[in-house]
């Protein structure tokens, strides 16, 4: 199976757009690239490198197969549409209470991988 550079694009542009809700700039930061050439990419011009698919994999979690072959659970989108869910259904109080917990989480884990 050949890859289709334009599909691997746009499969980029979606968990850049979907997924992260971030501009290009800000994907192509969080990515260690450079703006232009993620956007070269994501219109098809041509297919990204090992090394800068390998950058985009590690940043985002995404499963290479999902952004090479569309195949493979892709994890982080149905946990991200989960949270989303659980927040569309959630009263200002519950909100609240999940942000403090994510919060506190958060501290805890970043506490222990530094150490």
């Amino acid at each position: 199976m050949a890859l289709d550079k334009i599909i691997i694009g746009a499969r980029i542009r979606e968990i850049r757009e979907v997924i992260f809700g971030e501009t290009r700039k800000i994907f192509a930061q969080r990515c260690d690239l450079n703006e232009r050439y993620i956007g070269q990419v994501e219109r098809g011009e041509f297919l990204p490198s090992l090394k800068s698919l390998n950058q985009i994999v590690s940043s985002t979690g995404i499963d290479i197969n999902y952004i090479l072959y569309g195949k493979g659970e892709n994890k982080k989108l149905n946990i991200i549409e989960n949270l989303h869910n659980i927040i569309d259904i959630s009263d200002k109080d519950e909100l609240k209470m999940y942000y403090k917990c994510i919060c506190t989480i958060k501290s805890y884990v970043s506490k222990n991988t530094k150490e």
